[in-house]
């Protein structure tokens, strides 16, 4: 199984928070904060490390990267992990996360098989949210050795546990998956080459309702790869590397129209008897034009933000009031007058 060859890694708040449930379904995860406040929400996870000397990070990624340089045991920790295959999590529009990710990516990809799961911020989010996430996309994007990326959307749903949960569902459903036929299997070694395959990969996960008879139909397949899903949306360019069906029980997806959907790959890797159906595609063009837009957006409300504050109004000099002159009071005793003077002097 897969699965005993998987570690994760969750950097920030997001990426913690999902580290943390595949955490609780016996994977070996990390979990890195720059915030102590931010770990307190997760009072229970093993393997915490927090980067020391950097109590919270206030939106500043290269502060993030800073922390983490000055970490040796957060480093040593990461590149002492045994697993053959890391997920390295964070959310694009934070800071810690967006920060770190693309230097941990870059540190492991030379020895182990690295697929980084970016959490892209909503389109009315904070414009260094949005920033971020764009900046963050970009450097993971250049790391020649980098494996699949897998952009989530956070526009999916309103609440964002529920993508947290449907993400863990479907990668512990494809990490976990053992099933084999006497026809063909969709085995771990091609389900590395898909991790391993540099690209943007998607991936869905249906169940058929034996209870009712009903099994899941290749549109409802296609459908909830390229449509109905929690990932950013794919390019209509036809370009995929490889694609990947494990059908449940004695169904029988049809990879053809599949690939009508997304575009004509390398291979195709079809397993029979899983316990859920399964559809997955690697090698996919990065979804830049999205990402660009997210980008260029927030970059233009920038400006107008900037240009309105050279408009900011300052308080001019008041003009002085000439002050009345207070006539002297004389003193009617001159002790008293004598002993203020000393306190004056103490």
């Amino acid at each position: 199984m897969l699965k005993n060859e998987v570690a994760i890694i969750g950097a920030g708040l997001g990426g913690t928070t999902v580290a943390y449930g595949f955490q609780q379904r016996n994977y070996n995860a990390a979990l890195i904060n720059g915030s102590t406040q931010d770990n307190e929400t997760l009072p229970d996870a093993k393997n915490v490390m927090v980067l020391e000397g950097y109590d919270g990070l206030a939106g500043d990624r290269g502060l993030a990267f800073n922390a983490l340089k000055d970490n040796n045991v957060i480093i040593k920790k990461i590149l002492d992990i045994k697993e053959k295959i890391v997920v390295c999590i964070a959310s694009g529009g934070g800071t810690t996360g967006s920060g770190v990710i693309p230097h941990i990516c870059t540190l492991l990809s030379e020895e182990k098989i690295v697929v980084a799961v970016l959490l892209m911020p909503r389109k009315d989010e904070s414009i260094q949210k949005r920033l971020n996430a764009y900046n963050t996309a970009k450097e993971l994007m250049k790391i020649e050795d980098m494996g699949a990326i897998i952009f989530v959307n956070n526009e999916a749903y309103s609440d964002l546990g529920k993508i947290n949960a449907v993400l863990i569902n479907m990668l512990d459903s494809f990490f976990s998956d053992n099933s084999s036929s006497s026809g063909s299997n969709f085995d771990d070694s091609e389900k590395i080459k898909m991790l391993k395959d540099r690209g943007a990969f998607l991936l869905s996960v249906l169940s058929d309702k034996n209870a009712e008879g009903e099994k899941v139909t290749t549109q409802s397949m296609v459908n909830a790869l390229t449509a109905k899903n929690i990932f950013l949306p794919i390019n209509n360019d036809g370009i995929v590397g490889n694609i990947g069906i494990v059908n449940q029980g004695k169904n029988n997806i049809n990879e053809h129209e599949i690939e009508k959907a997304i575009g004509t790959p390398e291979n195709v890797f079809i397993g029979h008897n899983g316990a859920v159906n399964i559809a997955c595609a690697s090698g996919l063009s990065f979804p830049t034009e999205y990402i660009s837009k997210l980008g260029k957006d927030a970059l233009q409300e920038q400006k107008k933000r900037l240009e309105k504050r050279k408009g900011f109004s300052l308080l001019d000099d008041l003009e002085e009031i000439p002050q009345p002159e207070q006539p002297e009071k004389k003193s009617k005793n001159k002790r008293t007058s004598m002993s203020f003077e000393l306190l004056q002097n103490l």
